[in-house]
């Protein structure tokens, strides 16, 4: 079975391939996309047996690629997201895996391809059901407002409004306050993106989560990245930048 995995992040798509390769199917990862354009591209000459789709990429959602080239491959969604959901079902998606997933779920959606039809009739009744669920899962769902950290022996508790942003270091998650105080936190950039509130933090690229209230400046810096100056000293004497994919996103951001 030939998959493609359309997902911008390193971490993810690695985790992914890693447990796909360990399930009990011939699975071969035919390629690993990371784009609406990339895939757009791809896909104009190119096919696959199954789809494993992130939603929310660094230039838009994958529901542009599908939409644009009409792809009647079955896919998989994965995503933090839910409230995407609905807009899944309007293409070939057969499933729709929520992060994180385990190894059960994801091998009962690669299961469900196996013995997936074509002429199969969706059962719109138990769909309605499912996003009915959806729903109220999703006015339940809360943002990470306080994060646990250590200095020596003591324990913090720092609280959203006071951090200023997040960087990946290596394997290791760095939060920095406002005051410009450095604290190990013990989770990925990946995993940490879907757990803060979308109004008051932005991830720019693989490696930085700004929040909105420490951004300074913003400029230009050459015709496909803008340059990000925070009120805070950043650690490194880094530059920032936002990536040429989450520019679109990151204005819209702004605006919202």
């Amino acid at each position: 079975m030939d998959i493609v995995i359309i997902e911008d992040e390193d971490l993810a798509a690695s985790s992914l391939e890693k447990m796909l390769l360990n399930l009990d199917h011939p699975i071969h990862i035919k390629k690993r996309l990371e784009s609406v354009e990339q895939s757009l591209q791809w896909f104009e000459n190119n096919t696959c047996d199954l789809i494993f789709s992130d939603i929310h990429l660094g230039d838009g959602e994958s529901f542009e690629i599908f939409e644009t080239l009409n792809i009647s491959i079955p896919i998989i969604f994965t995503t933090a997201f839910d409230q995407y959901a609905i807009q899944s079902f309007q293409f070939f998606a057969i499933d729709y895996l929520l992060k994180p997933y385990d190894m059960i779920r994801l091998s009962s959606a690669v299961k469900k391809h196996i013995e997936y039809r074509p002429n199969s009739v969706i059962d719109y009744n138990q769909l309605d059901s499912f996003l009915h669920q959806l729903k109220g899962s999703q006015e339940k769902k809360e943002y990470q407002e306080r994060f646990l950290v250590s200095k020596g022996e003591l324990l913090l508790s720092i609280d959203s409004k006071e951090i200023a942003y997040f960087m990946a270091d290596n394997k290791s998650l760095l939060l920095f306050t406002h005051k410009g105080e450095r604290y190990f936190y013990d989770d990925t950039i990946s995993s940490l993106e879907h757990k803060l509130s979308t109004k008051q933090f932005f991830k720019i690229n693989r490696k930085y989560i700004i929040s909105h209230s420490a951004i300074k400046t913003m400029a230009k810096y050459s015709q496909n990245r803008l340059k990000i100056e925070l009120k805070v000293p950043v650690y490194s004497n880094d530059l920032i930048f936002v990536s040429a994919n989450y520019i679109n996103a990151f204005k819209n951001w702004l605006n919202n």
